[in-house]
């Protein structure tokens, strides 16, 4: 009963740390890579999903250790936690000084994609299908061209009979703020990692004395202590 109270709260209170870790790093890892893939960041959606791969793969060695209450890995878990701590601090000053940056390189893409395109290959049809949008700044800027007319993807369900499925907002618009959510998704969920990571440190440090005090302390358990 002793160690059952020693280790228990530790032990709980790594594995809630650990399940909230992952829930956040999903949306880290997602908005990241797509924040940075929009801008044609190719090495910056590299390092999101590196981060994120290894921000899952602790998480999990900390929910091991949680579950099997071992001392050894829990050494394991706060050397790989603290190096995850320094990738992601790393990652949010770097993300931090270039946010505007690469809302920037998003709406010249845009723009750059609408002047490119041809009747026979409108580079933005996928943009319009993606974000629900239509031209740089509505449906006018296909409709005042020459011989202008909507593409399919301007409306819903690619169905431009009826003026109500029509897209009336601009993708620089639209698409702009839809992505400036994704990267306000990607900043907040890497400080929320930053500190559950840092809560983890502290739980796993706490388990792992507990475990080794109880493995010291009592020598005849009927359950042998998992290393």
């Amino acid at each position: 009963m002793e160690k059952s109270l020693a280790v228990t709260p530790w032990k709980y209170g790594l594995l809630a740390t650990c399940i909230l870790i992952v829930t956040c790093n999903v949306f880290f890892f997602s908005c990241g890579v797509v924040t940075w893939g929009s801008a044609v960041s190719v090495y910056g959606s590299y390092a999101a999903a590196i981060c994120g791969v290894a921000v899952f793969g602790v998480a999990f060695l900390g929910m091991y250790v949680a579950l099997k209450v071992s001392y050894k890995y829990s050494i394991y878990y706060l050397m790989c936690s603290g190096l995850v701590i320094a990738a992601l601090g790393s990652y949010l000053f770097t993300f931090t000084a270039m946010r505007e940056q690469l809302m920037g390189r998003f709406e010249e893409r845009m723009r750059n994609l609408f002047e490119q395109k041809t009747h026979s290959d409108d580079l933005m049809q996928p943009v319009h299908s993606l974000f629900g949008c239509c031209g740089l700044e509505g449906p006018q800027d296909y409709l005042k061209e020459e011989h202008g007319a909507l593409p399919s993807s301007c409306c819903y369900a690619f169905d431009c009979s009826k003026p109500t499925h029509v897209y009336e907002e601009g993708c620089a618009t639209k698409a702009a703020g839809n992505l400036r959510m994704q990267a306000e998704l990607n900043y907040y969920s890497c400080m929320a990692i930053i500190a559950l990571e840092f809560m983890g440190l502290f739980t796993a440090y706490y388990l792992g004395k507990a475990r080794k005090y109880a493995k010291t302390k009592i020598k005849d358990e009927e359950t042998p202590i998992n290393e």
